[in-house]
């Protein structure tokens, strides 16, 4: 495993030795709302700060929703997550189930449907905190859809996030894909069980 703070190895531990030291002097903290580990001592990590900001002006009386946000509401809608994986996620489809059952067979920590830390409204399918990589699966090919999908291209682009884009012949043979996708991602000495 590898540190949360500065990615150096820390065995079993979600941070190494010298971050922990640095937590008795105040210098590292863990996020008061998601846990992950963080330099300072700011209760939030800046992707739920983000968050945070985000909900208290979308919670205003003058917010009006973005077109994106109208879409994501409905596809949250039409396609309500009701399947459960190995780990108790609920996840909206077979694939999505797969990729979760995957990440999780691999102890790769992971959250489904994670909101991103930007002013856009942008929810990934995962995210996998460790490395701040963001996976996708395009699973349709709606007009709706395809739209949505380039929106979000475009935002993970703009902000210079780590993106995993996934369609259906990767999850037929996920076993091959995921690890050839991750490796530029993940530290040297990782392994896949």
């Amino acid at each position: 495993m590898v540190c949360q703070v500065c990615g150096e190895k820390s065995g079993f531990f979600p941070i190494c030795k010298s971050c922990n030291a640095k937590k008795e002097k105040g210098e590292v903290s863990k996020c008061e709302d998601c846990g992950i580990w963080k330099k300072g001592d700011n209760p939030l990590c800046p992707d739920c700060y983000w968050k945070k900001q985000s909900k208290t002006k979308k919670q205003s009386r003058d917010y009006k929703k973005t077109e994106s946000e109208v879409e994501d509401d409905s596809f949250r809608n039409k396609f309500v997550a009701t399947i459960i994986t190995n780990d108790g996620h609920r996840v909206r489809s077979r694939a999505e189930k797969i990729i979760d059952d995957w990440l999780y067979q691999q102890k790769i920590l992971h959250a489904y449907e994670r909101k991103a830390p930007i002013t856009e409204d942008l929810y990934c399918d995962f995210y996998l905190p460790e490395w701040k990589v963001w996976i996708e699966y395009w699973g349709s090919d709606e007009v709706l859809y395809i739209k949505r999908k380039e929106t979000k291209k475009n935002l993970y682009k703009k902000y210079g996030y780590k993106l995993i884009e996934l369609n259906d012949s990767d999850i037929e043979k996920i076993d091959d894909i995921m690890p050839a996708k991750l490796r530029s991602f993940l530290p040297d000495d990782f392994c896949f069980d």
